[in-house]
């Protein structure tokens, strides 16, 4: 038993660093009010293909900065399509089908049919101090991924800046437009910069992915995790410890599915790979159930409307232009 969650704790470590990287962009995309984006996976797909040819080229440290930037220029194709109002869940369908088609292109041309793939340098491992040294539980301390420090190091900044800087005071305001209005913030300005920002952690995550073990890049590597990454996000409640804690459990989901192609658990190993999608499918079943008791709620408790009549209509009680006109006038009515 103790072998077991061993290896469990070895493959969630290296399964939840692209989810909490990602899932930390989704969650500034949407507590901005900039939407949801339904392209993290053709976004992870690009930055994990630039993430292996950057370490191909100039080392891991270097792929995981190209992977950053590639995801950035796709956020901002994000911001671009939603500021000419074009609806967010098209904007996302069309990122994610633009990444995994030039991916897989790209992939084709640089590694076709008969030749090699690309193998590039890993980003190193790291021993944990303290925990790497127990008896029987240590051994997956004692090479932990430095994408897994990279993600946590990543929540940490993202809890301190959304709670105690200017920057994501305001990005937090902007999600109520009309009050970032009254407040004179220019609400498109900074969900622009949570575009970008949710991008350039989304292309962390894809290096990440691709970096952290394979050292390689495959077409459709990702198998559907930008999809867990909008479960992760709400599951946690756009916290920043609720992402971390989400992801950790998809990944323990995801090592299950690892280990059951080596070890027999008592199901088929695809009964195990299917486990995070059905767990996202029902987490979001879920939370569209609570919104729509949420809503229904609120609306009952607000009460039928109070009936319109010729006067109100064109002027309600306490609007602008009721308090601009004179006393006198008022009266009058």
């Amino acid at each position: 038993m103790t072998e077991f969650l061993v290896l469990l704790m070895g493959s969630a470590f290296v399964s939840a660093a692209p989810l909490i990287l990602a899932g930390l962009g989704e969650m500034i995309l949407e507590r901005s009010g900039a939407g949801f984006n339904l392209g993290i996976e053709g976004m992870l797909l690009l930055s994990a293909l630039a993430g292996v040819l950057g370490s191909a080229f100039g080392g891991p440290w270097f792929g995981l900065l190209v992977g950053m930037a590639i995801g950035t220029c796709s956020g901002l194709l994000y911001a671009g399509g939603t500021a000419f109002g074009v609806d967010v869940v098209l904007v996302g369908i069309a990122i994610s089908i633009l990444g995994t088609g030039i991916s897989s292109y790209a992939f084709q041309v640089i590694a076709p049919a008969g030749h090699a793939n690309i193998s590039a340098p890993l980003l190193p491992t790291v021993a944990v101090p303290g925990l790497s040294a127990l008896p029987e539980v240590g051994e997956p301390f004692r090479a932990v991924g430095v994408g897994l420090f990279v993600a946590l190091g990543g929540a940490a900044v993202t809890a301190w800046m959304l709670r105690s800087t200017r920057l994501g005071l305001r990005l937090r305001a902007v999600a109520d437009a009309d009050v970032a209005i009254l407040r004179g913030i220019s609400a498109p300005k900074y969900r622009l910069v949570a575009a970008l920002l949710a991008g350039a952690l989304t292309g962390a995550a894809g290096a990440v992915l691709a970096l952290g073990t394979i050292g390689s890049f495959t077409p459709l590597m990702t198998g559907g995790r930008g999809f867990l990454v909008l479960a992760v996000v709400i599951i946690g409640r756009r916290t920043t410890g609720g992402v971390v804690a989400g992801a950790l459990l998809f990944a323990g989901l995801d090592g299950l599915a690892l280990l059951a192609q080596t070890r027999d658990l008592g199901m088929p190993p695809e009964a195990y790979h299917a486990m995070p999608y059905l767990a996202a499918f029902i987490v979001l079943c879920a939370h569209a159930r609570w919104l729509t008791r949420r809503r229904d709620k609120i609306v009952h408790a607000a009460g039928p409307a109070p009936p319109m009549t010729a006067g109100s209509a064109t002027h309600q009680s306490g609007t602008v232009d009721d308090v601009s006109r004179p006393r006198r006038e008022r009266r009058s009515q």
